[in-house]
């Protein structure tokens, strides 16, 4: 079959938005309760980062190339945050009453009001990522929020270094940039071993740390930027399908230190996983561009900042307990809930914010 084109500026990819829906329904059915998942979820967070990174690599390569100045980064950062931030501080609020907050404060008095008081000032400037001890306070997901600003910060300083880098005489673009990529690769793998070897906490310096999250998110923008410029053959829907075999087996099948599966482990099998799922027309982009998959995908950003708010208060009034076939009742439920708070407040707000499903 032919290879598919890069889409155009102002176009979907809908394979990439049904990739989003599987991706993050690890991470939601790992939140609730199914330790289980963990690899799976950790692998969905990985590629919400890789993902975002090719997204900003096509669009540098279509043409779509932001200054490298102070006022730019910032007024892309915002572009891109503020779409989720009503509903993140809505969310935030929400969360007072499941996550444990009131009880501490009247437990503690004032010493405890003041430090919640600091904390819930973190979630609403986005900088909770930024210090190691309290990233799950509140809505303990919305770190991710606060990690990914700091890399839309970043990201125009980040796209010209790269281009930069790709740009060399001596070699092919493709050649360059698999230089590159390993490259980076082996920093972030020096970066994560260090990690594990000391006593520093291994979910916060690999996982949450927002800089620990460039190597990743790099070479994701490499993988965008030499997408069209990868030679023609058929071997790309093959490479895609060996790629989420490769993860799959990861994730059930191979024990893993923390700082390993935490962070780089999945960067390899996620290029060749974007590379086959865009370049090819094969049998995984086709059901993965399943209508009800690029529907969740599409509200995935919603989805995400809301559904552990919801698993919270069914926790907190015990729906949560029960058998294991009512336990999946709950789940299934809960995930359906999620979806429609998602869906109904993208209709009330008339946003349609989706920073990991954004236009390129």
């Amino acid at each position: 079959m032919e290879k598919k084109t890069a889409a155009l500026p102002g176009t979907k990819i809908a394979e990439f938005q049904g990739l989003r829906a599987v991706a993050l329904a690890g991470i939601i059915f790992y939140h609730y309760g199914n330790t289980g998942l963990s690899m799976y979820a950790v692998w969905g967070v990985s590629l919400f980062f890789m993902l975002s990174g090719y997204l900003n690599g096509l669009s540098w390569s279509n043409g779509k190339q932001p200054q490298r100045d102070l006022k730019s980064s910032v007024s892309y950062m915002l572009r891109h945050v503020k779409k989720l931030y009503l509903l993140h501080v809505i969310m935030t609020l929400a969360s007072i009453f499941e996550s444990g907050v009131i009880s501490d404060v009247q437990a503690g008095g004032t010493k405890k009001l003041v430090f919640w008081g600091i904390v819930f000032l973190m979630n609403v400037t986005l900088t909770k990522s930024l210090y190691p001890k309290y990233y799950w306070g509140y809505n303990g997901v919305s770190w991710f929020l606060s990690t990914y600003a700091v890399l839309c910060l970043l990201t125009p300083v980040l796209l010209h270094i790269t281009a930069r880098l790709l740009k060399n005489q001596k070699d092919q673009k493709l050649l360059r940039a698999v230089k590159v990529m390993a490259a980076i690769f082996a920093v972030q793998f020096i970066y994560c071993f260090m990690i594990g070897r000391t006593a520093l906490t291994a979910e916060y310096w690999v996982y949450i740390f927002p800089l620990s999250r460039v190597g990743e998110y790099v070479i994701g923008m490499i993988a965008g930027m030499c997408s069209s410029k990868l030679p023609a053959g058929k071997g790309y829907g093959a490479a895609g399908g060996i790629a989420a075999v490769w993860i799959a087996v990861m994730m059930f099948c191979v024990p893993m230190p923390e700082w390993l599966f935490r962070s780089i482990v999945w960067i390899i099998p996620n290029v060749l996983l974007l590379w086959g799922i865009h370049r090819s027309g094969g049998i995984l982009p086709k059901l993965l561009s399943c209508r009800l998959l690029v529907i969740l995908g599409d509200y995935s950003a919603y989805m995400y900042l809301i559904h552990q708010v919801v698993y919270g208060y069914f926790f907190c009034y015990g729906f949560m307990e029960g058998s294991s076939g009512k336990r999946a009742a709950v789940m299934l439920l809960n995930y359906a809930l999620t979806f429609a708070l998602a869906a109904g407040y993208q209709r009330i707000t008339g946003a349609y914010g989706k920073p990991f499903g954004r236009r390129v």
